[in-house]
């Protein structure tokens, strides 16, 4: 039996969002306007030194243990910064470097992209898919950001403009992989602290934020609302983060852990505190002259 004498129909596309169509129209005009990159990181400000009448260098940490940064360290891979990070690396896509020399203001010796994972393992042991989502694993690690706050007279913005990113971890051998009858470097031991104010906290590598701009916009953050599609390239220009400074450019070129001058842990939490309120009252009193 033969059923040449019908007309074949053409299968009807699948639907499967309320605003796909408008998708992909904006798609469509985005290429019409060349726009060879849906996802593209917006162009950084270009600023002239003439037009800064105050800069201030800030070193801020990002606790993944803090809730509030909870979205960043999620289970789903291709959501995970960390993750996102190592394929960056070993894709060759980022260029990592083992140090930041803060005196000469450069990211130094830059890391083979074959030896990333071998430097990782060495440092906190093997991650598995499920450890990158861990809390109890990634509350040793923080990503520590270095960024100058300037204001900008010809467009009258207080702004941040981060150029290094690193990835730091809490001391040698006290975060994944441990055996659990090690009690002494289990993680719930009380005597194995968070970085205290920055306290004890060693880079695993450093990136250059702005070159891997282009890279951290097509993916997109977790959130419970899909509909809210913020790229990492997102979080970090519009701050959507919660962080603890732990260092601001002074003469002496003391963190606030080795402030002589701030005895506990608490005092060095008001003082970081006191930093960042400073920033605001400084913009606020921009506007009020």
């Amino acid at each position: 039996m033969t059923f040449s004498g019908f007309a074949q129909k053409k299968p009807v596309e699948p639907i499967y969002s309320i605003f796909q169509k408008a998708e992909e129209a904006k798609t469509q005009r985005e290429d019409s306007l060349g726009k060879s990159q849906k996802e593209c990181a917006p162009a950084l400000p270009k600023v002239r030194s003439d037009d800064i009448i105050f800069a201030k260098r800030i070193t801020r940490d990002i606790y993944f243990a803090d809730p509030a940064n909870r979205f960043l360290v999620p289970s789903v891979m291709d959501r995970n910064l960390i993750d996102i990070l190592m394929k960056g690396i070993r894709n060759n896509d980022i260029t990592a470097y083992q140090s930041y020399d803060a005196s000469a203001n450069k990211l130094q010796e830059p890391i083979d992209p074959t030896l990333i994972d071998t430097l990782i393992n060495t440092q906190i042991g093997q991650f598995t898919s499920r450890q990158y989502g861990d809390m109890k694993g990634l509350s040793k690690l923080c990503l520590r950001i270095v960024e100058d706050w300037y204001f900008d007279t010809n467009r009258s913005e207080f702004k941040s403009f981060i150029f290094a990113v690193g990835l730091m971890y809490a001391g040698r051998n006290v975060l994944l992989g441990i055996p659990k009858n090690d009690a002494s470097k289990d993680l719930s031991n009380p005597g194995i602290k968070l970085g205290e104010a920055g306290a004890g906290m060693s880079p695993l590598f450093w990136v250059n934020y702005p070159t891997i701009r282009d890279y951290l916009c097509k993916f997109r953050v977790y959130n419970q609302n899909e509909k809210i599609r913020y790229s990492f390239d997102d979080v970090f220009q519009l701050r959507y983060f919660s962080s603890l400074i732990i260092e601001e450019s002074n003469p002496d070129g003391y963190k606030l852990a080795e402030r002589p001058d701030l005895k506990s842990g608490l005092d060095k939490l008001l003082e970081a505190d006191r930093i960042k309120r400073s920033l605001i009252q400084f913009e606020q009193n921009m506007w009020e002259q």
